[in-house]
């Protein structure tokens, strides 16, 4: 009976876990499946059989859940995110962890990130086969616990569920400080540390984030009777053509009047689509910079939970420059500051003088 089980039970797949670091020379990979695991760093091995999948960093991810409208689908995902990131919809790529009801546990990455990552997997000649966030390695908990994975001395991961058995993911950056925001302190935490989390979840039951293989052609036979039903359904589409570009006609002094008020008066339609991009580059310049500030605030006032003796006396935005000013009675923090500027990817001017902190964040120098 035991070579019965064994053909029963296929044997586990070995898998090459990428998750990207700042160059190609820093990333990180770990092969796991049966008895193999092995990890490293820079260009990862190539083995016969190995299944790629894709690590999205946890700190470059953004999770949500969400209610959903019904009947929406996968490529309207990201309509429901563009408010809470203050990004377009056009500039993430949105995939599903689970659907409860009407609930959706999406989460989004930058798009111009995941195309650059995938580029250098085809560079290394690897065929990425799934795609997840680093959050999704880690085992479910029950509600109430949690896990907490030290990746680095720079992060914290933490993953767990509430009592009311709602997800949660933390990217947690070790400048913020030991305090993390509610709901984690109220969580019984299993902690551990490494470069990859000891246990991993069941990576073949892991839902994929994005649609990453080729679609597959479709071949058609048609029957001889069945070229009539053909041409005539050629003929009515081309009707159909015909009346829709009379309509599209009809409608361009519409469009074009739709322009101009929006523009203001143009010679030629360059120079209305020159406009258009010019206020469109200003709406994105400005959903920018008011998801540095929301980024900013936050880590300010995690920053006073943190230190009660110091509190902001003044704060001001110049379109380009977020000024803020602190008092306390404790020597002033540059390096912690400069610090969480690095982590979100801002420059930071810090003056001390006497028991003030002077702190000025270039937005417009966001790399």
């Amino acid at each position: 009976m035991k070579w019965l089980e064994r053909w029963q039970s296929p044997r586990p797949s070995t898998w090459l876990l990428l998750r990207p670091g700042p160059e190609p020379s820093r990333w990180n990979w770990l092969l796991e499946g049966g008895q193999v695991r092995e990890e490293g760093e820079g260009p990862p091995p190539c083995r016969a059989g190995m299944r790629v999948a894709l690590i999205l960093p946890g700190q470059q991810c953004s999770h949500c859940q969400l209610p959903a409208p019904p009947g929406l689908k996968r490529e309207e995902w990201p309509l429901l995110l563009e408010e809470r990131l203050l990004q377009p919809a056009e500039s993430i790529r949105c995939g599903c962890v689970s659907r409860q009801g009407t609930q959706l546990e999406l989460v989004s990455v930058d798009r111009a990130l995941l195309e650059q990552w995938l580029a250098q997997c085809a560079d290394w000649g690897l065929n990425v086969e799934r795609c997840w966030a680093e959050f999704q390695l880690l085992p479910e908990t029950p509600a109430g616990t949690a896990l907490c994975w030290q990746r680095s001395t720079e992060l914290l991961l933490c993953k767990g569920a509430t009592a009311q058995a709602r997800q949660h993911w933390l990217a947690w950056p070790t400048a913020l400080g030991a305090n993390l925001p509610a709901p984690w302190p109220s969580l019984q935490c299993q902690a551990f540390e490494g470069n990859w989390p000891p246990r991993l979840a069941v990576l073949e039951r892991l839902p994929s984030l994005f649609e990453l293989r080729a679609p597959r052609r479709l071949q058609l036979s048609i029957a001889r009777g069945h070229w009539r039903l053909l041409a005539a359904c050629m003929v009515l589409g081309m009707l159909c053509s015909g009346l829709w570009l009379t309509q599209q006609w009809r409608q361009n002094a519409l469009y074009k009047a739709q322009v101009v008020a929006v523009t203001g008066p143009v010679d030629s339609p360059r120079q209305a689509a020159q406009a258009l991009k010019r206020l469109r580059q200003a709406q994105d310049s400005q959903r920018l910079h008011l998801r540095q500030i929301a980024q900013v605030q936050l880590a300010l006032e995690q920053w006073l939970q943190s230190r009660p003796a110091w509190h902001l006396v003044a704060s001001g935005f110049d379109g380009q420059r977020l000024r803020m000013r602190l008092h306390g009675d404790q020597p002033p923090d540059i390096d912690t500051w400069q610090s969480i500027a690095g982590q979100l990817d801002l420059k930071v001017e810090a003056t001390a003088v006497a028991r003030e902190l002077q702190l000025v964040f270039d937005l417009g120098a966001a790399s």
